[in-house]
């Protein structure tokens, strides 16, 4: 009996980033480059980036930003797996969904590491993973630091604060049992905001500079590892962060692994690149 091994096949490849190797390549020299400066690839003397918050729209908006977390993912010592948390934004799938595949990308497959998907604990659920973006985006950033780097994907439907806190913990126990380094890239974006999203921007403001104040108090709250607080102004100002899950998950796990340090290295808006009704906020944070 032959036995058939299923791959993850890319979902945005042609959107949200070039679906040629070699069009992506260049793409992704030029965020770095726009963004914290070229990558110095033996600039590895920095302190171990064990969590970031990294967003997950098309590159010609986000890129830039992301292009920050990774290049100081890369100054503290590159780990031999990541764990990516994700916001579920299509609802299919398990509450929280682990994968288990290999992911097919334009740069090459990506190895899932099965071991450490199997000791967190949850549910392995591929549907919740099929069509979704937000795990996608950080994957070829990843392999232009590494292409060997190996990755477990977690989709989370249910972003309510105390599971995403024993998603965290969860994840903390795998790789405090593991013998690999691993670090946690939470994506998402911040918040949604004009016309496109139905968030009225308050006279006498544009899109971006709105996103932007409400925003920055959250990302106060979260430097400061005070998820309840930054879940509580979150609701109180309306902000749309799609990820504030994932983002929980990973500053817990983060924490439980001796993490006490952090650092907001970018924060933009699409209002930046193109000036419009609308806007989204996009955010690069370290966590040490």
């Amino acid at each position: 009996m032959v036995a058939f091994i299923t791959m993850r096949e890319p979902a945005v490849a042609g959107m949200f980033y070039p679906a040629r190797k070699s069009l992506l390549v260049s793409d992704l020299t030029n965020c770095f480059k726009m963004g914290p400066g070229p990558l110095k690839r033996d600039d590895t003397g920095g302190e171990r980036t064990l969590g970031l918050v990294s967003p997950h729209a098309g590159y010609t908006y986000s890129g830039q930003t992301a292009a920050f977390g990774f290049a100081e993912l890369n100054r503290g010592g590159l780990p031999e797996t990541v764990i990516v948390l994700g916001p579920n934004h299509h609802g299919w799938g398990a509450p929280i969904s682990v994968s288990t595949e290999d992911w097919k990308m334009p740069m090459g497959t990506i190895q899932c590491d099965t071991e450490l998907a199997r000791e967190l604990g949850l549910e392995i659920d591929e549907s919740a993973h099929q069509q979704e973006h937000s795990l996608e985006v950080q994957v070829p950033f990843l392999q232009y630091l590494d292409p060997n780097v190996k990755m477990v994907g977690i989709e989370m439907l249910d972003q309510s604060l105390d599971i995403s806190q024993k998603v965290g913990k969860n994840i903390a126990r795998a790789i405090q049992g593991s013998d690999r380094t691993v670090s946690v890239i939470a994506s998402s974006d911040m918040t949604h905001c004009g016309r496109n999203y139905g968030v009225p921007v308050p006279e006498g403001m544009n899109a971006g500079e709105y996103a932007r104040s409400i925003d920055i108090p959250v990302i106060e709250k979260l430097l400061k590892w005070d998820l309840k607080g930054a879940f509580r102004i979150r609701s109180e100002l309306g902000v749309t962060a799609c990820g504030m899950g994932p983002i929980a998950a990973m500053i817990t796990a983060v924490k439980d692994l001796g993490g006490r340090k952090s650092r907001l290295l970018s924060y933009t808006t699409s209002y930046d690149v193109q000036a419009s009704h609308s806007a989204v906020g996009y955010v690069s944070l370290a966590f040490y």
